[in-house]
């Protein structure tokens, strides 16, 4: 199973989100920036990666909070973990890069039509700083949204 991040990047009520130019999943579709941890990477470290590599940011990783746990599953098989961070801090201006085109949207009008099928039922959550481990389940690798299932994040 790969381990992922996405961050959540949320100014007045709007979160930062990218449409994906590259990958092949979700190319076309929003979404926070984020990706696969590499070898020996903790997470918090691939999150201020990924967000400085995908949209110019430079984050403080004492200023980012895990809010959700998220296994996404293949034909009931697990095939991500992602860790989603939340922060109200960034340094810099989001660019256009290679991988993403920044664009920020207001939580509560999300546009979901242009995000994964799923991302209607966890995105605004996690965005408001709500914490929650959640199963997400598709019949193929991100493809045929069949349900979710919310838990408790664990305290400590």
């Amino acid at each position: 199973m790969q381990i992922m991040t996405l961050v959540m990047v949320v100014r007045g009520g709007r979160v930062l989100l990218g449409r994906k130019k590259t990958g092949a999943i979700g190319r076309g579709l929003l979404n926070a920036p984020g990706g696969k941890c590499n070898p020996g990477e903790s997470p918090l470290t691939c999150a201020v990666r990924e967000t400085k590599e995908e949209l110019g940011l430079v984050l403080d990783p004492r200023h980012l909070e895990c809010v959700a746990q998220i296994t996404f599953y293949t034909g009931g098989v697990p095939d991500f973990f992602v860790h989603v961070f939340r922060t109200i801090q960034a340094n810099g201006t989001p660019q256009d890069t290679a991988d993403m085109e920044p664009v920020w949207y207001a939580i509560d009008t999300l546009p979901t039509g242009q995000m994964h099928e799923s991302d209607c039922l966890w995105f605004a959550r996690a965005a408001n700083g709500e914490r929650f481990c959640a199963g997400v389940h598709y019949r193929e690798r991100a493809k045929g949204f069949e349900r979710i299932e919310f838990a408790p994040y664990p305290s400590g």
